[in-house]
Order: C-alpha cells, then structure tokens, then sequence
C-alpha cells in the first residue's frame, strides 16, 4: 500500500503495516490494541475540548474528591480518560493485562490475549483549565497469556513493541512506533472523517537542538553535573521552554530539537515520572526518531527495570548530541 499524506487512515496504516509483518497474525491483535486505545483517544479529545461547557462542567469543577495510587488527588478528567481507555480496550482488542497510572490494580482482560497495555490517560491534566497542551501517553508489551500481571512492567523498557503519545492541541495528534523496524508517524484527527490521518512519516529528531525544557526551579536540588549541563545551556544562549506537561513539551522536543528532563534531586532521588507509564513509551519514541533517553550517569531509561507497577525513574530526553553532552557531564561528577 502507498501512504498518502492527508489520507491514509490509521487503520489503513496498521492494517498495511501488519500485512508486511512476518507474523501478522500477532501483528494484527498488537494492531488492534493501538487501534482501541486511538478510539479512546478520539473519545477523550472531544471531552478535552467540550472542558468547561455545561455537560463536563463536573469535570472542571476541580479535583473529584479521590486519591490515586501516587498519592496525588485526581483531576476529575484524569479519572474519566481512565475509563474511557479501559473500556475501549476491554471492549475493542484481546488486550490480556491493562495497566494505567490512575489504578493501583492492573486489569485483567482477555486471558487469551499475547498483549499488554499501559497508559498516562491524561498526562498534564492539571494546565487543563488554562487551555495549555495535555495528551495520552501508552505502550503494548508482549506477554505469555498464562503469566501474571507483575509481567507487563517488571521487565525492561526496550521491551516495548508499539509506543506513541496523543497531544490534545491546537490540533489532536496521534505519534505512534508500531514497531522498532517501522520508525515514528504522526496522524492527525480528522473530525469530519472520524479518524486519524496520516501527517508525518519517519519523524527524526535533530541532533542537535536550541531548547531545554525544565523546571529551572529545582536548581538548587540537583547533583553538579546536572547544574553544570544547564549552565552550559545558558551560557550557549539555548533557550528555556517549559510547558509542565511532557506530552506537549516531548512533542516539540521532538519536531524542532532540544531536550526535556526531570532529573534525580534533593527531594526526588529517583525523579517524579513513572517509568512505565510515562519515560518508557516516551523514550522509544525519541530512540526510534534518533534520539537519546538516559536516566542519568546509570545508563539508558529503555534499560530499567521496575520492580513495581508504579515505581519512577530519572529522565534526560532529547537530541543525541545534547543528551551525549550530559552523559559526558555526568560520568565526570561520578569519577
């Protein structure tokens, strides 16, 4: 099949994609788990943009009164995206385990099912109010149907077989590796159609870019080597872009260049992001563009190895060059 630009849909795309595969009959039930999690996606979008209207004024009242497995009070929208994404899945693939970052228990689907799903169902949710960029962040693991749900996240990152990323924007966009051999596209949705469009193909991240993207206000908590890398970026006159929600700011990271980070500090010593949830999708995407993703002076974030559902890891993600650039820095502080 040919991809055409503006017109082949995401299902055209994964229905060709599994075509080319050489086991497409796992191709196309991995195929049909993004396929689900993109309907949630759609469902989610037009939820996003309907915040503060009177049918989800419920939803933009503030917190829903609950508290998530991280401690952390819930954005009503958090917790509906998590429905919605659940259900899709449960209702729209033979997804065996399901594993979101709002639930402390990973859901049991098809018991015959060879894959698993994990997602951020509203990552950002808290700028929701202020219109600022917020998206879905998911990833598919193979698994043996017979083993239990610790074996969709005590494995290592670069187990993932498709990742991708919604931005819910002046645009919606779908990002999405199928595979490691297939590279990094982008759809856009198409309300009128009701589907996502294919916009870009093999989307390659610049070896270098002009942005970093951080909360500048942990300075003073973070180790010598990660000052020293953000005084250089200072003193280079690359510029500082911080949105505070890693869709949006991985997003732009990864059309124009740059890096985003959420280092160890003081008062985080293994980071604030979820490894699974969030670093391990994200960080695919950004290697199969070209990229770079490295927890610190340990090693890559794909390497890690969770030992539970929820737990969280360092982040520096971005450009090779920049990102070999505080490698460098790193080792130094270490020896």
């Amino acid at each position: 099949m040919t991809l055409r630009m503006g017109v082949t849909t995401l299902e055209e795309y994964l229905s060709a994609t599994c075509t080319a595969s050489a086991d497409a009959s796992k191709a196309r039930e991995c195929a049909e788990v993004v396929h689900a999690v993109a309907e949630a996606c759609a469902a989610i979008d037009g939820v996003v943009r309907r915040a503060g209207l009177n049918d989800v004024s419920a939803y933009m009242e503030g917190k829903n009164g609950s508290v998530n497995v991280h401690g952390e009070e819930q954005q009503a929208l958090d917790d509906h995206a998590h429905v919605l994404c659940v259900d899709a899945l449960v209702k729209g693939s033979k997804c065996r385990w399901i594993a979101s970052e709002e639930s402390e228990e990973v859901v049991a689907g098809d018991v015959c099912g060879r894959f698993a799903c994990v997602f951020d169902p509203l990552d950002g949710s808290s700028n929701i109010e202020c219109g600022v960029g917020v998206g879905t962040i998911f990833g598919v693991v193979e698994v043996d149907p017979s083993d239990g749900p610790e074996s969709v996240y005590v494995r290592p990152g670069r187990d993932m077989k498709s990742v991708g990323y919604v931005l819910y924007g002046s645009s919606t966009v779908l990002v999405l590796s199928f595979d490691a051999d297939t590279g990094v596209c982008a759809f856009t949705l198409d309300t009128d159609r009701k589907a996502f469009v294919l916009t870009r193909i093999d989307v390659t991240i610049p070896d270098v870019g002009n942005v970093y993207s951080v909360n500048q206000a942990n300075f003073p908590k973070w180790n010598g080597g990660t000052k020293k890398y953000f005084d250089e970026c200072v003193a280079s006159g690359k510029s500082l872009r911080y949105v505070g929600s890693m869709v949006a700011d991985v997003h732009r990271t990864l059309l124009y260049g740059g890096t985003f980070h959420y280092p160890a500090d003081d008062s985080h010593a293994n980071g604030k992001l979820r490894a699974v949830y969030e670093c391990f999708p994200m960080s695919a995407i950004v290697e199969r563009a070209g990229g770079k993703a490295i927890q610190g002076a340990v090693g890559d974030v794909l390497d890690f190895v969770p030992k539970t559902a929820h737990c969280r890891v360092p982040i520096h993600i971005g450009s090779a060059r920049d990102i070999e650039r505080l490698a460098s820095l790193l080792g130094e502080e270490e020896n």
